[in-house]
């Protein structure tokens, strides 16, 4: 049965970035996408992201064996472009509303080959009235591969945290560099290996994501100031706010940090869980994902008790190509004002707005990180 002619990158127009995140088993797809999520949000995108069909699928039984591969890879495609096309749908809404949008494929048309090989593949799409050009770089403006874990960070593998995945290491790497060969096709494909750490990894692929956008990629280093409180109508540049709620949950280990954030720009709210855990001395792993509402709610009964809940108002802007973030505190402590600020590619020596007045520079002072804020019995913070 032919399928309907699909769409390409051309019959959308501007304001409309559509970017797949894709790689082998354990590559941070999760955390990537949740963090993706929330600093293009606050750089004023409106994200809008299509879910992994597979594992939506593989949840709701539709089990692996019990269909042959070629057609269990057939459900998860037709899946995959039926649920793109409503998710592309909604964000000509927003961009037609004067939005500029993200697009973030949780995987794309192309991973099926990685399970079933070319030929297989090739005689589907074929079959279903598909090419290669069609659902690779006609459909997508870039496609960004994150190695797997099994593949140079061998110490933070695991599979425990998807349900449908059952991968050893071995098979991660040999699916991982399947998924990466499948996506050879495209015009823009990008790599991020583990050559730097979760948190250096994650940085990188924010960056590649700025790159696509033509957006200043940031560097590495961010400064963090003390500044006075003030009005954000008297910024003299365009802004963007959004409300932050932050809880801190009790944890059942002790080398764990967990937490809940909810955040609204005023039309609509997006939840995020974080955990935080030791693996080493000096290395820690973070996780984060985003939730549903029930689910916030949910874990919000696990307040942690010696944590007080972190309201903000948070105030972003780009200034000389460099990007700022300021969160004025509303709990629980109200008139801190806190800004931290971004270096670019571009501006690689960091010039500070003058319509700012910072106090002092507290980037290494961990009484002004968000976790002592919220301490019942925290350091001295001395506005």
């Amino acid at each position: 049965m032919k399928s309907a002619k699909p769409y390409t990158i051309l019959d959308l127009g501007d304001g409309i970035t559509i970017v797949v995140i894709t790689g082998g088993p354990c590559s941070g797809k999760t955390t990537g996408l949740a963090r993706l999520n929330r600093m293009l949000s606050d750089r004023g995108y409106k994200v809008v992201i299509s879910p992994e069909s597979a594992t939506k699928l593989i949840t709701a039984g539709m089990a692996p064996g019990e269909l042959s591969w070629a057609e269990f890879q057939e459900e998860i495609l037709q899946d995959s472009l039926s649920q793109e096309d409503r998710i592309l749908s909604i964000a000509k809404r927003y961009r037609d509303n004067g939005r500029k949008v993200v697009v973030l494929c949780d995987r794309g048309a192309m991973d099926g080959e990685a399970y079933i090989g070319p030929e297989a593949y090739g005689e589907l799409l074929e079959r279903l009235g598909f090419t290669h050009r069609q659902l690779c770089d006609e459909r997508y403006h870039a496609v960004i591969h994150l190695r797997t874990a099994a593949l140079g960070a061998e110490e933070f593998y695991t599979i425990a945290n998807n349900e449908a995945r059952h991968e050893t290491p071995e098979e991660a790497r040999l699916l991982d560099e399947k998924t990466l060969f499948a996506w050879t096709r495209h015009q823009h494909p990008r790599v991020i290996d583990n050559s730097t750490g979760f948190e250096g990894k994650l940085h990188r692929l924010f960056c590649e994501v700025c790159a696509i956008l033509g957006d200043p990629v940031p560097l590495e280093k961010e400064d963090k100031f003390l500044i006075e409180a003030l009005d954000p109508t008297t910024i003299p540049v365009k802004w963007t706010e959004s409300w932050i709620i932050q809880d801190y949950l009790v944890s059942p280990k002790a080398d764990e940090e967990r937490r809940v954030r909810a955040r609204s720009d005023g039309n609509s709210t997006s939840y995020y869980y974080t955990i935080k855990r030791k693996i080493s001395s000096g290395v820690r792993a973070e996780e984060e994902k985003m939730i549903s509402e029930r689910e916030y709610n949910t874990l919000l009964t696990l307040r942690n008790p010696e944590k007080m809940t972190v309201k903000k108002r948070r105030i972003c802007f780009f200034w000389r190509e460099q990007f700022f973030e300021i969160d004025l505190f509303e709990e629980p402590r109200p008139g801190l004002a806190l800004m931290e600020a971004e270096r670019s590619d571009q501006t690689p020596e960091l010039e500070l707005p003058p319509f700012i007045r910072v106090l002092r520079n507290v980037t290494d002072d961990r009484q002004y990180s968000n976790a002592e804020i919220a301490c019942t019995k925290p350091l001295l913070v001395t506005v």
